[in-house]
């Protein structure tokens, strides 16, 4: 661990809690100030559907390109350093939206905007997992839930501001936000950074895809993708179709975010009972649940009822995927392993689930897209009892509950 970790005592260990848990609040609140409110604004300045679906579909591509080669960055110069300098820069580059609004302008800067801030959350979680290696105490999921805080609050936040406002003034609610964080990342403890060269990350990442049960891990959660992706992109439109109104589809929201609480401040509790293996099983089937009710409810009250099941679902599966991979990396390593889960889950899985979710959406309907997705979700979380849980006599795997341990008899 960086020496600048181990000097600390335990009460600066808990001021580093705080700060940890406010760059979460920060990151995930600038998304909240402008994700919600930009589709709506390019339809207003004239893009149609086509380009806008462009527009989001470019963002899971860089991801894919990119996120590894950041987390070799961050593993050699440095997580601290990277995360103060990318969250610095693309605070500037958010409210440079404002400049054109054109399509080939729009579509350059989001290429632009999604290259530097894919490395923010995996250095988030990276720099949590080192304090909480470290320290132990309070858990991964105490900390991230200050993210889903920061989300609520800041669209409710955001929503009002805008509602009779310049729109593009969201641009700056988000760039503000990020300024923030590049500012109270200087509050984190240094590292020694720049030990390691580029040349050795690239080490780090043959030696992790030869890791067996990663590269089944990261098959399987790529699988899942295919199926959860049309949850949350059709789901607005599925609820419009059975007839909810605005306010409606707002409550659902808010009720997801609701949601995510309890799972955070709890998903200690359960890895450490079951491990991250079988909470990976059980986020899949409360996935496969949520999407086969949505396939046969055609009450909006009710499809908005379902939303309960987001924490157990999304949450638990963030928590337990990250505690997965922070199990077999070594620390070294940690941020180049969570960048292959994120280009891995949410590049290729998004990509490859938003096309194969289109295809059904226009083939057979809102509906049985879901139906098709559930079942097919219910067959990958059949699968990963037979490819991730251990087998029996297997050491137990450490987990982001407490204090991670990256021990090489842990590492497989």
């Amino acid at each position: 661990m960086r020496d600048g970790w181990r000097r600390l005592g335990k009460g600066a260990a808990w001021r580093v809690a705080a700060l940890v848990s406010a760059l979460y609040f920060l990151y995930y609140g600038s998304g909240a100030a402008w994700f919600p409110f930009f589709n709506p604004y390019l339809r207003e300045i004239g893009l149609t559907g086509v380009q806008i679906g462009l527009m989001g579909g470019i963002r899971p591509s860089v991801m894919l390109l990119s996120q590894p080669l950041w987390g070799m960055a961050a593993d050699a110069w440095g997580r601290r350093r990277l995360l103060i300098l990318t969250a610095l820069v693309v605070a500037l580059v958010v409210p440079g939206y404002r400049l054109g609004q054109t399509f080939g302008f729009l579509m350059l800067w989001t290429i632009l905007y999604t290259a530097l801030n894919n490395p923010i959350g995996l250095l988030l979680d990276s720099v949590t997992l080192d304090h909480l290696e470290r320290y132990g105490g309070l858990s991964y999921g105490v900390l991230r839930l200050w993210g889903a805080a920061g989300w609520a609050i800041v669209a409710v936040v955001a929503g009002r501001l805008l509602s009779n406002g310049d729109p593009r003034a969201m641009f700056y609610y988000a760039g503000a936000l990020l300024l923030g964080l590049g500012l109270t990342t200087l509050g984190l403890p240094r590292e020694e950074e720049g030990q390691r060269s580029l040349r050795r990350a690239w080490a780090g990442v043959g030696v992790l895809l030869r890791r067996r049960a990663l590269i089944i891990f990261l098959a399987v959660v790529t699988l899942l993708q295919l199926g959860t992706v049309s949850i949350f992109s059709f789901y607005s439109i599925y609820l419009g179709e059975i007839g909810a109104s605005r306010d409606l589809i707002g409550l659902a929201f808010s009720i997801q975010g609701l949601s995510e609480l309890p799972v955070y401040l709890g998903s200690a509790w359960i890895i450490r009972k079951i491990g991250p293996e079988r909470a990976l099983t059980v986020s899949f089937a409360a996935y496969a649940t949520r999407a086969l009710l949505y396939s046969v409810i055609r009450t909006p009250a009710l499809a908005v009822a379902t939303e309960v099941l987001h924490g157990l679902s999304f949450s638990l599966f963030l928590v337990s995927s990250i505690s997965y991979v922070n199990a077999h990396t070594p620390p070294e390593w940690r941020a180049t392993g969570q960048s292959l889960l994120w280009a891995f889950c949410y590049g290729a899985g998004q990509i490859l689930g938003s096309a194969w979710g289109g295809w059904l959406y226009d083939s057979v309907g809102v509906q049985n897209l879901y139906r098709v997705c559930g079942l097919f979700i219910a067959a990958v979380a059949v699968g990963s009892i037979v490819m991730l849980w251990p087998r029996k006599g297997a050491g137990a795997l450490a987990s982001v509950g407490g204090a991670a341990s990256d021990q090489p008899s842990a590492l497989g």
